[in-house]
């Protein structure tokens, strides 16, 4: 880029760095996700019924906590997180503990479904683990694989619940920290109560009045947050 050009606001927003961050500390426990949180915490006591199981199946919205809770479960338990399932090379290591993310979004696929079959019983068979994270419960997924469903069915699945006050609350927190932002008590009680109760919901809230603010080179105030929730209301 040379000297005389600049980039627009909305290119210098895309740019800007969001630092999510993944650790333990950092995570908002709530009673919307007090289920998942306890099992991530059992590990590796996994016992259903007195009896030990493999495999554990978080799911909820986008935005909801999902891929934070793997990563907590990865320092944890020191879980190798499988990107594609297009090959299982990774079978042949001393790894017995694996993340799978999104999976309702590539279990369509025949290939894939066949190979986390593959993975899922060879896991079992080695006392290992397995922790998947989707948007819906695994009855909603679109498997063609018999013995796949039925093996996703009989797992643990857990739901991370819409979120209540006290979480919205802390995500928006949260959310404008990842982008080095910190709100004044005045925005936020003029905020909080006026958010939609979904994480979806929440993440565009936050992106928009971040954009407005750049766009407009003005400090996050009351005046900002309302006309970002009169645009939202008028879509």
């Amino acid at each position: 880029m040379s000297a005389g050009e600049q980039n627009s606001p909305e290119q210098l927003l895309l740019n800007w760095p969001v630092s999510e961050k993944f650790a333990q500390s950092d995570f908002l426990p709530s009673t919307s996700n007090e289920d998942a949180v306890k099992w991530i915490d059992l590990w590796p006591e996994w016992k259903r019924g007195g009896e030990d199981f493999h495999c554990l199946i978080i799911y909820g919205p986008s935005g909801c906590g999902k891929t934070h809770l793997a990563h907590v479960w990865q320092n944890i338990s020191k879980a190798r997180i499988i990107e594609s399932l297009d090959k299982l090379g990774f079978m042949e290591r001393d790894e017995f503990t694996f993340i799978i993310e999104d999976v309702d979004d590539i279990i369509s696929d025949e290939e894939t479904a066949k190979n986390l079959f593959h993975l899922y019983n060879w896991v079992r068979e080695q006392g290992g683990y397995i922790l998947l994270t989707a948007r819906t419960h695994p009855k909603k997924w679109p498997m063609t694989l018999a013995d796949l469903s039925s093996r996703m069915l009989a797992s643990e699945a857990i739901k991370i619940k819409p979120p209540g006050d006290d979480l919205v609350q802390a995500v928006i927190i949260k959310q404008f920290s990842d982008r080095q932002i910190t709100l004044t008590q005045d925005v936020l009680r003029y905020l909080i109560p006026r958010a939609e109760r979904s994480f979806d919901a929440v993440r565009k809230l936050v992106h928009d009045i971040d954009k407005l603010s750049l766009t407009e080179k003005k400090k996050i105030t009351i005046p900002v947050v309302k006309r970002v929730l009169d645009n939202m209301e008028e879509d």
